[in-house]
């Protein structure tokens, strides 16, 4: 039961986290791609030099290094970014919002360490999740790009406006 609580959070802290801090889902999705590509490119020699440091003792830290190398732009960009979203954008948030906490969860499961990582393996909740892998990233990333374009586009009388503004 512990590890579907633990699961469950790691879904479900990201959702939180944007809607409440008023976080652009769209940047906290693309954020945590950024953390997936961070991973798989630097974490070998962010792990040698870890183990330069800890010695004999760092084996057990590579997988916490992964979720730190993963976390960080998600945690960045929370930091940075939040009160961004106002107004009607908020509701159109929920869905990037919704994308960057499952994709959180799916993405961050395999980097976790073995035994906790079999515990939510075994769970129905985890496989349900994994086969919607492929409809989740293409939707926060069609999600997220819709919500980028539309809602930081300006409008017309704006740009009329400025430019008024500046020939005075």
């Amino acid at each position: 039961m512990t590890h579907l609580v633990i699961f469950a959070a790691l879904a479900t802290v990201p959702l939180l986290a944007i809607v409440l801090l008023r976080v652009n889902g769209a940047i906290a999705f693309m954020s945590l791609c950024l953390g997936s590509v961070l991973v798989t490119y630097t974490s070998s020699d962010v792990d040698s030099v870890v183990s330069g440091l800890e010695g004999k003792h760092a084996a057990h830290l590579e997988p916490w290094v992964q979720v730190a190398l993963f976390v960080l732009p998600l945690l960045l960009s929370l930091l940075f970014t939040r009160g961004s979203v106002k107004g009607s954008k908020s509701l159109l948030n929920v869905l990037p919002a919704a994308a960057t906490g499952l994709l959180c969860a799916l993405l961050i499961v395999p980097l976790l360490p073995l035994a906790l990582r079999q515990e939510i393996h075994q769970q129905a909740v985890w496989r349900q999740l994994n086969d919607a892998q492929t409809a989740i990233i293409l939707g926060g990333a069609v999600f997220s790009l819709m919500f980028l374009l539309f809602t930081h586009r300006r409008k017309k009388s704006d740009e009329e406006g400025k430019k008024g503004k500046h020939k005075g």
